[in-house]
């Protein structure tokens, strides 16, 4: 009876004893060496693992930075800091940081729009677009549910007159709210020196303006008025480009929607200093 229980028990202690000199010396022998500049780098990163750099997380982005395939003005969340210090220790020239913030391309509030129904279901945006595309008589608009308020960790993001409000002194840049929007209607922009379009309705202007009292209704008059050629109709909406816009203002002027805005329209500059 000793026996029948004995030499099993030391044959597994046995075999479990090989298998973990095995596994000791297969990670000694396997062993991914350590790079040094790959670890120093990802001290400097902030960790929030966001992946608004283009890579999986911190530690993608420290790895690419290590390897030479990544430049080190990719983290928004960190900043010109987090710029400046990858750029001290890769031994390169840190370019100037322009800050950009998340933006709801929609100015569509209770106060200039309509509903087209009494919406009963889940209280979220990604619900509410799978009925008949929201309760919003326009179907591109903001839902008003907040879901993107939910996706953000910085409190940046509020919802006020049922439409989704971003704080750009609060935002990082994480990105987290564009992936959270059914719309695809955040995007981040730059906060200092562009107007945005705050509207993204593809329809034609005569349908717009049934919808939406602040809807690009592509006048082109926008376009007329810029004197450097930075707005241009894409897709029955007006765009600009903001390496031409040199932050004149005269298409904020001539926009008869009001549909073009600051990104800044509620914050102050001192708090972005």
């Amino acid at each position: 009876m000793f026996e029948a229980i004995f030499i099993p028990a030391v044959l597994v202690a046995g075999f479990g004893l090989l298998a973990g000199v095995g596994l000791s010396i297969a990670t000694i022998v396997f062993a991914t060496p350590v790079n040094e500049k790959e670890e120093q780098l990802r001290e400097v990163l902030p960790g929030i693992n966001c992946g608004a750099c283009g890579f999986s997380g911190c530690d993608g982005y420290a790895k690419a930075l290590a390897t030479g395939s990544a430049l080190p003005n990719l983290c928004a969340p960190g900043g010109q800091n987090v710029r400046e210090a990858l750029a001290a220790q890769l031994g390169v020239e840190a370019e100037e940081l322009r800050p950009t913030a998340a933006f709801v391309r929609c100015q569509g509030s209770c106060q200039v729009t309509q509903k087209k129904m009494d919406y009963q279901g889940v209280t979220t945006c990604a619900a509410a677009n799978q009925t008949f595309g929201g309760p919003q008589s326009c179907q591109q608009g903001c839902l008003g549910f907040g879901d993107c308020a939910v996706a953000c960790d910085y409190g940046a993001i509020t919802v006020e007159d049922g439409i989704a409000r971003v704080d750009p002194t609060k935002c990082v840049g994480c990105e987290a709210c564009l992936a959270a929007c059914p719309k695809a209607l955040i995007a981040m922009k730059p906060i200092f020196d562009s107007p945005v379009v705050a509207c993204q309705n593809t329809d034609r202007g005569g349908s717009v303006r049934k919808l939406c009292e602040v809807g690009c209704i592509t006048c082109k008059r926008c376009v007329k008025a810029c004197p450097v050629d930075a707005i241009s109709i894409e897709n029955q909406v007006a765009v600009i480009d903001f390496d031409k816009c040199t932050n004149c203002g005269a298409c904020l002027e001539a926009c008869p929607q009001d549909c073009i805005v600051p990104v800044l329209q509620a914050a102050k500059l001192s708090e972005l200093a």
